[in-house]
């Protein structure tokens, strides 16, 4: 596919790491095209959490894949940032562009902010007050370090005019979630439920990921 903005072949870096991103940006990138320079830092490996969301999005495999998974958050980033830093200095893009909270998204805007290249937040402004998060700090330092904050919210875009992130530097766009369910509704609408042998309606889907979640048996429980 090729993108209807007339930007450049992979001028536009799209750095993500983990299904939530996969999910999120898969529009944006069918948008882009041939303009997104996909670049997958690893931080999600598992091919449930990685492979089978590029498959079901309709994407193609990633341009780059950092391999920077399995180790702790200190060293994910600045490995990421490192291996980052090279690619942008080889490919120099037009922008880079991230979303959410993740230590792919610190790593990405760290390291569009080295090599002086515009960045672009997707989800940005979204605040838990809560530092015990590694996700709060990703999310604050992304939204210093953006060149434009996309803002799911009027909440968000608050939270950002009062760090002083305002003017032309925020824009109130919605969340690109909605876009990944609209594309995947006729699936939704297929035989999923029999083949699991389901009914629909008497049961619930859900998922859990937060150490504070999963990592206590007691509060799993």
């Amino acid at each position: 596919m090729t993108n209807p903005y007339g930007f450049p072949s992979n001028s536009v870096a799209v750095v993500l790491g983990t299904r939530p991103e996969i999910v999120k940006l898969s529009q944006i990138i069918h948008l882009l095209g041939e303009a997104a320079l996909v670049v997958h830092t690893g931080q999600h490996y598992d091919p449930n959490l990685s492979d089978v969301f590029f498959r079901d999005l309709g994407l193609a495999n990633p341009d780059m894949f950092l391999k920077v998974g399995g180790v702790s958050r200190g060293q994910q980033i600045g490995a990421a940032v490192t291996s980052l830093d090279e690619l942008l200095a080889e490919t120099k893009p037009l922008a880079v562009l991230v979303q959410g909270d993740t230590n792919s998204v610190a790593a990405g805007a760290i390291a569009a902010n080295a090599r002086n290249v515009f960045l672009c937040h997707i989800e940005a402004g979204l605040r838990s007050r809560d530092w015990g998060m590694p996700e709060e700090h990703n999310r604050v330092i992304t939204d210093h370090l953006s060149s434009l904050c996309c803002a799911p919210t009027e909440t968000a875009v608050a939270n950002l005019a009062a760090e002083g992130i305002t003017g032309d530097r925020v824009v109130l766009t919605g969340n690109t979630v909605v876009e990944a369910v609209n594309a995947l509704l006729p699936a939704d609408r297929s035989d999923i439920l029999a083949k699991f042998g389901v009914q629909s309606g008497r049961f619930v889907l859900s998922t859990f990921h937060r150490p504070e979640n999963v990592d206590d048996p007691e509060a799993y429980s």
